[in-house]
C-alpha cells in the first residue's frame, strides 16, 4: 500500500499483453510441420536412400577386393574409391535424416540392417542363394558379417540420437 497523497508509478512503456495476430506464431513458438509429416518424410527418404546406399558402397567395396587380389596395388582403383565414398555419403545423408525425424534411420536400420543380419546368420546358404540370384553377374555382399550390423548399428544410434536432440537442457 502507499502513503495517502504519495504519487502512483507511471505506466509502463511496454504495451499490455496481447495475443499475437492470426496466423503469426506467439513468442516461444515455433512453427512446425505435423509430426506425422516429419515422421513419414524421414521414414520413407530413410528406407529408400538406404538400400541404394548399401548397394553402392558394396558394389565399390567388391570391385576394389577384386582390384586389389587381382593387381596387389591399389593404383587402379580410384573408381572403386569414388563409389566407396558415394555410398557412404548416401548412408550418411539417411543418417541426416534423423533431423527431421528420428523414427526414419531407425526403422532403415532395423529394416536394412538388423533384418538381412540376422537372415545371414540364420540362413547362410539361403542368404548366398538369393544374393546370386539379383540381377547382375556381380557378387554381392562380399563382407555381410560386418557391413549389415555397421549399417544397422550406426543408423539406429542417429535415429536416436535425432529424437533426443535439444530435450537435455
Amino acid at each position: 500500500m502507499s502513503a495517502p497523497g504519495a504519487v502512483p508509478p507511471p505506466p509502463s512503456p511496454s504495451p499490455s499483453p496481447s495475443f499475437p495476430a492470426p496466423g503469426y506464431p506467439g513468442p516461444g513458438s515455433r512453427s512446425r510441420s505435423p509430426m506425422v509429416l516429419r515422421h513419414l518424410i524421414s521414414a520413407v527418404v530413410a528406407l529408400v536412400l538406404t538400400p541404394i546406399g548399401i548397394m553402392v558402397f558394396d558394389y565399390g567395396s567388391g570391385k576394389y577386393l577384386q582390384e586389389r587380389a587381382r593387381t596387389f596395388d591399389n593404383s587402379n582403383a580410384a573408381g572403386e574409391l569414388v563409389l566407396l565414398v558415394l555410398g557412404a555419403l548416401i548412408l550418411l545423408a539417411v543418417a541426416v535424416t534423423a533431423r527431421i525425424s528420428g523414427l526414419g534411420p531407425v526403422l532403415a536400420g532395423l529394416v536394412w540392417g538388423g533384418i538381412p543380419f540376422v537372415w545371414f546368420v540364420a540362413d547362410l546358404p539361403g542368404f548366398y542363394e538369393f544374393a546370386q540370384d539379383l540381377p547382375s553377374t556381380h557378387f554381392w555382399f562380399t563382407a555381410p558379417s560386418y557391413l549389415f550390423p555397421l549399417v544397422g548399428t550406426l543408423l539406429v544410434g542417429a535415429g536416436l540420437a535425432g529424437a533426443w536432440r535439444g530435450r537435455l537442457r
